[in-house]
């Protein structure tokens, strides 16, 4: 017999005879193989994890550079692009603009306004007083002649830059209360894109004029008239009033 196979019998021998706790060996072995899995399960969440930031960062940058930063459904419309969005000129738009841009010097009551036309639309009436004024504006599609007659006590026809038409006129009117005449102003703008404007104020007051000739050319050339306005402006004026049917227009020709 050899060395190797003599040493090989011996230890077999005496493994044979050596006792053995198998509940330990397999309580032992279930907690290492518990733990094997447990680290396996926290290298893939940290794994996770990283890509997530990874990814997180990616997207953050592709929102700075105009990309996509979240992916999904879209998102809900902005308030820019909802007041973005146009809708056509309201007898309560246009009071609106009015208000916006006449002088502060008296408040504006008795607010009205709706259609103008007989029958068939023309465009849009507002009316409201202004200290010892009343006024009257109008947006129409059919511009009012713009003459001149030598009853006048001021008129003047000009055609502005952008090839619009504006005739300024000053004349008195006999009151209704025989206390000496009125004064009626008004602003006549043609538009070149077709809008055409007819602003009218009558002082009661000559003396002390609510309003001037002056002021109201500001308010008949202001580049804020337009057919079309934006939605969110013209919500927010509808509570003005209510608009009233369809009337006769009033503006003299």
């Amino acid at each position: 017999m050899s060395f190797e196979t003599e040493l090989r019998d011996r230890l077999h021998a005496g493994v044979d005879d050596t006792p053995a706790d198998l509940d330990l060996l397999l309580t032992g072995g279930v907690a290492y193989g518990n733990k094997l899995v447990r680290r396996r399960r926290l290298t893939r969440i940290f794994a996770g994890a990283a890509t997530v930031a990874v990814l997180g960062g990616a997207f953050a940058y592709a929102s700075t550079l105009g990309g996509p930063a979240t992916i999904g459904p879209a998102a809900t419309q902005s308030t820019d692009a909802v007041q973005s969005r146009k809708g056509a000129l309201t007898p309560q738009a246009a009071l609106g603009i009015l208000l916006e841009l006449l002088p502060k010097d008296h408040p504006a009551t008795n607010l009205r306004g709706g259609f103008d036309g007989m029958g068939t639309v023309r465009g849009v009436y507002t009316t409201a007083d202004y200290g010892s004024a009343t006024l009257r504006l109008e947006i129409v599609k059919d511009d009012v002649p713009l003459q001149c007659f030598t009853s006048d006590t001021y008129c003047k026809v000009t055609t502005l830059a952008d090839r619009s038409k504006l005739r300024l006129l000053n004349t008195e009117i006999a009151a209704t209360d025989n206390a000496g005449d009125d004064q009626q102003l008004q602003a006549n703008l043609a538009r070149a894109d077709g809008l055409n404007l007819n602003l009218i104020a009558v002082n009661t007051d000559p003396a002390h004029p609510a309003i001037t000739l002056a002021q109201l050319r500001a308010i008949a050339t202001s580049p804020r008239w337009q057919l079309k306005l934006d939605q969110a402006f013209i919500d927010k004026s509808e509570k003005l009033f209510r608009p009233r049917l369809v009337t006769e227009p009033s503006v003299p020709s």
